[in-house]
Formats: structure tokens, sequence, C-alpha cells
């Protein structure tokens, strides 16, 4: 996935007209971190990076786009197994040392430095540039997510839920609260912590209704708990919500499971 949408970014990005304006602006900064919000939706849709690039084009502010734009390369190398593109990643570096060379102190620009540096497994150089970072804003949201994936990479699951909380409270607004509570329930499920993140996505439900994606992860904790009836339970509430293959993959697997109370005791019991 994230080489195959590098492959075809990078020479659109040739093409596109910048602004000229070598200095950060206010409005600059603005689309800066309406487009960042757009690419933080990112799960694949490469019309989300579309969206963001055209909101980009609007903007006045040359190292502001740049960095933008490394932004989204960095988003768009991630591959489906977790891991990332390295031509990506080098092109990320690429357009944000342009930002960089023109607005070297902006700590919502170079919070991107620590990103790529993690996602390259550079870890030293990514604990360098974090420690810099929290010198001139320790209470800048992007240093606290940098923090996180730093965190996550060193396989440290303690700090890196400690940045989680640390990040929900420097977070702007809901959305991006209801983000990183999906992501800290992620960590836990891949952590084998079942019930923290059921716990976690429940939350979560309660601010964003109609994402069937957070009953299917609780379905799935479910079942790796092998509370097959809470499996069932959420996961009817997904299908509900969207019918999706993952979805009725998953019903099936239940129905197989709970097979045996499909005869007569399970016609009394209304199975």
């Amino acid at each position: 996935m994230g080489k195959q949408i590098i492959e075809k970014l990078l020479p659109v990005l040739d093409k596109i007209n910048w602004p000229s304006l070598q200095q950060a602006t206010e409005k600059g900064r603005r689309i800066y971190m309406q487009g960042i919000d757009r690419i933080d939706d990112f799960k694949g849709d490469p019309k989300v990076l579309s969206s963001a690039l055209r909101l980009y084009q609007t903007s006045d502010s040359q190292p502001y786009v740049f960095a933008g734009v490394a932004y989204l390369l960095t988003a768009a190398s991630r591959e489906a197994n977790g891991s990332y593109d390295a031509e990506g990643l080098e092109a990320a570096m690429a357009w944000l040392e342009r930002a960089q060379e023109q607005e070297p102190d902006i700590v919502d620009i170079n919070m991107i430095e620590a990103f790529i540096y993690v996602y390259e497994g550079q870890i030293d150089n990514a604990r360098i540039v974090l420690d810099y970072l929290q010198q001139e804003d320790a209470s800048n949201h992007f240093v606290h997510r940098a923090e996180i994936a730093y965190w996550i990479a060193m396989n440290d699951l303690e700090q890196a839920v400690e940045w989680f909380e640390q990040a929900s409270q420097s977070a702007p607004a809901v959305p991006q609260r209801l983000r990183l509570r999906v992501q800290l329930g992620d960590l836990y499920l891949g952590a084998g912590e079942h019930e923290k993140a059921i716990a976690v996505l429940k939350e979560a439900t309660h601010f964003d209704k109609e994402n069937y994606q957070l009953w299917h992860k609780i379905s799935i904790a479910n079942w790796q708990m092998q509370d097959y009836d809470e499996a069932e339970i959420s996961n009817r509430r997904a299908l509900k919500l969207q019918d999706f293959p993952a979805g009725r993959k998953m019903e099936e697997a239940i129905k197989k499971q709970k097979g045996s109370n499909t005869g007569m005791l399970g016609r009394l019991l209304g199975k």
C-alpha cells in the first residue's frame, strides 16, 4: 500500500505550483494544522491525501506547505504490515529540510523529523530530536505524539501509555482525543491487554457512536479472551452500523465456535 501510493504521489508533487512566500504566516499555520488533521484520518484511501494536498495549495506559506507535504509523505509511506517505505520517508525528509531551511525553529514543523527517524528505525537520532523538542516546547501536542511513536518502537508499553495520556490532555479538541483513544485501544489489543483495550474502545464509542470499527475491535478483543457471547454482541453492533467483510468473517467464526449450541439445546436457548 505505502510504496504504491508513494510512487504515484512523488511525480504529482513536482508539478504543483506552491506558494512563493518563504516565511511562516498565521494563515499558513492554520491551513497546515487543518491538513494534518485530514492526514491523521488516512487509513489507505488516497482521496484523503488528495484532499489534504488541495488544502495546502490554498496556503500562502512555503515552509508550512513543505512541512505539510513531509507529514503527508510520512503517513503515506506506511505499509499494511506497519513498516514504512524507505523511498517515501527519504522524500519526506527532503521536503522537511526545505521547510527547515526557511523556518528552522518551529516545533510544529520540526516534530516531523522525530517521526521520520522513529519509522526509519534510527532510534538514537529520534531520541536526540525529541530531547531537543522537549526543551523547546514540552507542552506541544505533536511532541507528545512523537514520544508515543518512540516508546512503541522501544516496546515500552508503560511509557507509551503515559505519553498517550499526556497527548490526550494536550489535544486541541475531541476528534484528536478520540483518535488517540482508538490508537491506545489498538496498542492494548496488540499487547494482549484485552480488558484494557475493551475499556478504552468502549469509552471511544461514547464519542463516536457510528464508528463500526470500534465495535469490531471490541469483538476481536472479546474473541481473543474466548468470551464468545460478548464477541457476538459487539459483532452484531458493528454489522448493524456497517456491513463489511471483516465483520462477516468474524460473524462466521463466532457461529462456528458456538456451533455446539446450534442443535436442540441451541433452539431451546434461542440461539
